[in-house]
């Protein structure tokens, strides 16, 4: 038997652990959990209103891999190209291993470089640069980035977003708010690109790796220049990023397009490969790699 006084604190003991949870939870649902739904709701309306399917949207957003990704889109705002230390990749080591790669995989390069007129040194380099030659290909889901990014046009969405990350970065919310104008409509023009191509190569949306911007693949390329540009470079029936041939193909084909030729000078190769990524400093590097693996070859 217990006492009264037992009981009473027994009580008191409950009572505040009770309340204490419930404050917990819903500071967390205040301040915006990354499972809760309610973040993506205006996104998956515009989606349905869009043409796409209602009961897969819902579905797909309802699947426990399908979370608000506050930290890597975290790092996509304040990401800066120039702080990348580029030299890495002309190192000996970069080097040896570019050289490797070229042997391993020099059927897929030569026939490219064929088809397209594109160096398969260039092809290398990039591929260098952009996944350390497919050995760095992981990262948040494509499809959490996309939508996380997107989903910060509803108000309420980008509120809770701006209160998680504002004492994180070096930010005005004056400079937040400009960068989610432009970057929240790309993503959803990304977002639906890549529902399209997953749908269409028979992938499961929720479970492709990107970068923290949502390119993906060895290759790195955004969803949308995969519906143009991507190859099947292994004539398999199946155009898949993750495959080195699919990958060396469709950076030829992209370069192709941009205006590469078979023996394109210094200049007109530079404007090319700046259409891949808007960095002088990338585009340089890519040339002194790709100099650097013809000079021993």
């Amino acid at each position: 038997m217990f006492d009264s006084r037992t009981i009473h604190v027994k009580f008191t003991i409950f009572l505040t652990c009770f309340l204490m949870l419930n404050f917990f939870g819903f500071t967390k649902n205040a301040a915006g959990s990354r499972k809760d739904g309610r973040y993506f709701e205006s996104l998956q309306d515009r989606l349905i209103k869009d043409g796409f399917d209602k009961d897969r949207i819902l579905a797909l957003y309802k699947r426990p891999e399908v979370n608000f990704e506050i930290k890597g889109v975290s790092r996509f705002l304040v990401h800066r190209e120039s702080t990348l230390n580029y030299d890495q990749f002309s190192s000996k080591e970069s080097i040896h291993n570019a050289l490797q790669y070229m042997a391993h995989h020099k059927k897929e390069l030569e026939r490219t470089e064929k088809n397209y007129g594109v160096d398969k040194e260039i092809i290398t380099a990039i591929l260098l640069v952009e996944t350390r030659l497919g050995a760095m290909v992981g990262g948040p889901l494509v499809l959490n980035t996309l939508s996380t990014t997107a989903a910060l046009a509803d108000a309420h969405v980008r509120e809770m977003f701006w209160d998680s990350v504002s004492k994180s970065i070096r930010l005005t919310r004056k400079q937040f708010d400009r960068w989610v104008r432009k970057k929240s409509a790309w993503a959803y023009k990304e977002l639906k690109a890549f529902l399209e191509y997953t749908t269409e190569e028979h992938m499961d949306p929720a479970d492709i790796p990107g970068s923290f911007s949502g390119a993906m693949g060895i290759a790195q390329f955004m969803p949308s220049n995969i519906l143009v540009f991507a190859k099947d470079g292994d004539n398999n029936g199946i155009t898949n990023l993750f495959d080195h041939a699919d990958a060396i193909s469709s950076i030829g084909n992209y370069l192709k397009h941009y205006g590469w030729h078979p023996g394109i000078d210094r200049e007109k190769a530079y404007h090319v490969i700046y259409h891949y990524n808007h960095s002088s400093q990338y585009v340089n590097t890519i040339l002194k790699v790709s100099a650097i693996l013809k000079s021993k070859t």
